[in-house]
């Protein structure tokens, strides 16, 4: 895909080591057209509801200095590599909903997004629907999405 005349990109960040070759292809489209690239993620809590710890409201005040922190330390990765202009921003909600929003929202012209890793773990997106959920996005959001 060739990324010529970007001027902005985002790229949804999940946290975990999945993520890692996501916003490296985020960032080197970013160095290669000098663009804006805005990191995002959103901490979607909805497993904290069938939770039995305590204070609930601290855990997730907990994950969502988590999600500040990895964005920050991403920003300044971004910008050590060479990026000029990056940001970020942690939303909170359904991951679908939020990532359409921020697709509408930012005006950026690509959406870099990874595929779900296989795992043994929970998922948000099945491996068959990350597509489908990219041409939505595009249709909806106004917006090129590349899934890495």
């Amino acid at each position: 895909m060739s990324g010529k005349g970007l001027e902005h990109i985002a790229c949804a960040v999940r946290g975990g080591i999945q993520s890692r070759e996501t916003v490296t292809r985020a960032v080197d489209l970013a160095l290669e057209n000098s663009a804006l690239l805005t990191f995002f993620h959103v901490m979607d809590a909805e497993f904290l509801q069938h939770a039995t710890i305590g204070p609930l409201s601290v855990v997730y005040q907990e994950l969502v200095e988590m999600g500040n922190f990895t964005m920050v330390i991403l920003c300044d990765r971004a910008r050590r590599r060479g990026v000029a202009e990056v940001d970020y921003v942690v939303r909170e909600g359904n991951i679908r909903r939020q990532l359409l929003q921020a697709a509408i929202e930012t005006h950026a012209e690509l959406l870099v997004i990874g595929r779900p890793a296989p795992s043994s773990g929970r998922s948000v997106f099945k491996a068959d629907e990350v597509d489908g959920f990219a041409a939505e996005l595009e249709r909806l959001g106004n917006i090129r999405v590349l899934t890495v």
